[in-house]
């Protein structure tokens, strides 16, 4: 396992230090990113240009990657860094599902717009804030709110998201509305499964 964790650590060091004597902080780096994928999302909501899109949006993802390898490399590590770019990245993920909201896609049951918007909310929005929540009103230590796990989180969402758009690009873009709605259902199970682990872990009240 330490030597698979060794490759993209070093491939981040050299990019960090090949990208670190640019005049850009990595706040600005992260800023990019968004509006890599700002730009991403308007190719698709406004122009129908499903690959250009997708470019940007890779264009984005790299970029995220890039603000904390220079960070590390300049020594700039800090705890606001770490928060902008958590933010960033629920923005970027926002406006990579908001943007199929103006994409023609194929009812499903219901309209597709429908499930994206519990994708963002119950995928992007509610697994953080119970976590986040749970830490803010102490119900558990910050080490164990951050611990909270589930059967669905940020990576596995978005790698279904992403493998369902690739079967929908090459087959049918109904396979991409089924993708958004298995990953909302899982979101779900994720958020029943923090929730119940809190209430698990939160004191007791007296008797």
């Amino acid at each position: 396992m330490l030597k698979q964790a060794e490759g993209p650590g070093k491939i981040q060091g050299l990019v960090g230090s090949a990208l670190a004597p640019l005049p850009l902080t990595p706040n600005q780096w992260t800023l990019l990113s968004v509006a890599a994928a700002l730009a991403a999302g308007t190719v698709i909501a406004v122009r129908q240009d499903l690959a250009a899109g997708l470019v940007l949006f890779a264009v984005a993802a790299l970029l995220d990657l890039v603000d904390g390898a220079v960070a590390r490399a300049r020594g700039e590590v800090s705890a606001l860094g770490g928060f902008i770019d958590g933010v960033a990245d629920r923005f970027v993920e926002a406006l990579f599902l908001f943007s199929f909201m103006f994409y023609p896609l194929p009812i499903v049951l219901v309209d597709p717009k429908i499930w994206l918007a519990g994708l963002v909310f119950l995928g992007a929005c509610m697994p953080s804030f119970i976590r986040a929540y749970a830490d803010h009103k102490g119900v558990m230590t910050r080490e164990k709110a951050l611990a909270l796990g589930g059967i669905f989180e940020r990576s596995e969402r978005l790698g279904l998201v992403i493998i369902g758009l690739a079967a929908g690009m090459l087959f049918s873009m109904q396979l991409f509305v089924y993708a958004i709605i298995l990953a909302s259902a899982l979101s779900l199970v994720t958020i029943i499964q923090r929730l119940v682990e809190i209430s698990r872990q939160a004191p007791q009240p007296k008797v």
